[in-house]
């Protein structure tokens, strides 16, 4: 029988955003990513982010890429494959792939993720690094290497192998996909899959089962784009799922204007905590955004979704965008009168939390592929168009735009310790503050 090629699967961390998500120790993909690989490869695998922690200053940096390196260069392997996850990625995949050249050039390099995926090019240029660059799911990967490329599995179809992963120490938490893809067109969102596909709710099922015998986790947190876009799907794996009576709290992100009554009563079932992404209070916002065309409906879908939630006890957040291209003093009104009007009266002191961001820059959404058209039409401009390849605060510069100029020539920014005040005294009224934590950090 013919030896396994030997590959690493390397997550190289950030360099420049030490303030970016909440920490995960084991990050799904990276399980999916290694249990797909490891059925045709002799795989090791080094996350350096929980080897070395994420650097903080200059001097962490440093060290950190000191210490990186010399662990990579350790292991014996023709064949590194960089997990180059977003474009807050993209310094650290160019810099270990530019280090493992020139200590050992014969390495074969191979990148992939959303940043390859949608900005091949910034991984293609005259004396690159990188030997492939894979787009898409990981299953291309095969191709470069001669192995079965009938084999084309979404990466949500991989069964995750956590208990052989390892970084993997008994941890509670445990991530999940089970499906991919999201319809929607959102304007500041760089999914590429507008198609949304799943598990049938069987497997679905089967496989939750089986995590829950291999590892009696606490917390399942599904990372799918968009949960249960399918109305029936969704409605009949809730039900599935209520009747395994399983002890463990879930996570799952999705919108407002999929789900109904009949599903709110069913996820109060489980030990659950959704996340909506609302984006904006504003109805002009809602329409530059194309998060819906029909604001007023989309609002109402909130706000009765939200007190269905807190009336049968259901942990949600609602997540919030500013200063979007084309926000203005304007937008900012119809927020802050919808706010008052109907959003504190109504929901406050219930189950809901707000969490609110700044609009982040990302290569691949639909503004990053029509800035000119956003510029010309509201004054918007990127101060960093290409701050993923700047030396310093990747994510801050991400969100370092002009999102409106006036007819004056004044630009416009939404007043965000207003919102910050506003957002902190709603919050203060929220139930189960502890407990909210606990999940909303994936620490339990």
């Amino acid at each position: 029988m013919k030896a396994k090629q030997k590959i690493l699967l390397l997550y190289p961390g950030d360099f420049y955003s030490r303030d970016w998500g909440r920490f995960i120790t084991l990050k799904p993909h990276m399980v999916y990513i290694y249990t797909f690989l490891k059925e045709f490869f002799d795989v090791n695998v080094v996350d350096l982010e929980n080897e070395f922690l994420r650097p903080e200053d200059e001097k962490g940096l440093e060290e950190f890429k000191k210490k990186s390196l010399k662990r990579i260069l350790s292991i014996d392997t023709d064949n590194i494959a960089i997990s180059c996850w977003s474009s807050l990625n993209f310094l650290s995949s160019l810099y270990f792939a530019q280090k493992i050249k020139q200590k050992k050039p014969d390495t074969k390099i191979i990148v992939g993720g959303y940043h390859p995926t949608l900005v091949p090019e910034d991984f293609q240029f005259e004396n690159s690094p990188f030997d492939h660059v894979i787009k898409g799911e990981i299953h291309n990967i095969l191709k470069i290497f001669g192995l079965d490329t009938a084999l084309e599995k979404n990466t949500y179809e991989i069964f995750p192998d956590y208990v052989s992963y390892p970084y993997y120490n008994s941890q509670k938490t445990i991530g999940m996909f089970l499906g991919s893809g999201c319809p929607f067109h959102c304007r500041y969102c760089m999914e590429y899959k507008k198609k949304w596909s799943s598990l049938s709710v069987k497997t679905a099922i089967d496989y939750i089962l089986k995590i829950n015998e291999q590892i009696s986790p606490i917390y399942i947190p599904i990372f799918d784009a968009c949960f249960g876009f399918d109305k029936n799907w969704r409605k009949e794996f809730l039900k599935e799922l209520i009747k395994k009576d399983l002890d463990l709290y879930f996570w799952l992100e999705t919108r407002v204007d999929l789900l109904d009554e009949e599903d709110i009563k069913l996820l109060s079932k489980l030990k659950i905590k959704i996340d909506f992404g609302v984006d904006s209070l504003s109805k002009t916002m809602l329409r530059i955004m194309r998060k819906t065309i029909s604001p007023d409906s989309f609002l109402d879908n909130f706000l009765n979704i939200s007190k269905a939630c807190s009336e049968y006890g259901i942990l949600h957040d609602m997540f919030m965008i500013f200063n979007h291209p084309g926000e203005t003093k304007k937008t900012y009104e119809e927020f802050k009168h919808f706010f008052a009007d109907r959003v504190c009266p109504e929901l406050k002191g219930g189950y809901l939390r707000i969490k609110y961001q700044r609009f982040s820059y990302y290569p691949g959404s639909y503004i990053y592929n029509h800035q000119k058209e956003f510029q010309e039409k509201y004054g918007f401009n990127a101060l960093h168009p290409q701050w993923w390849k700047e030396s310093i605060g990747n994510y801050s510069n991400s969100r370092d735009i002009i999102p409106s100029v006036n007819e004056k020539g004044h630009t416009y920014y939404v007043p965000l310790k207003k919102i910050s005040k506003m957002v902190k005294e709603f919050n203060g009224f929220s139930k189960e503050q502890a407990l909210w934590e606990r999940l909303h950090s994936f620490n339990i």
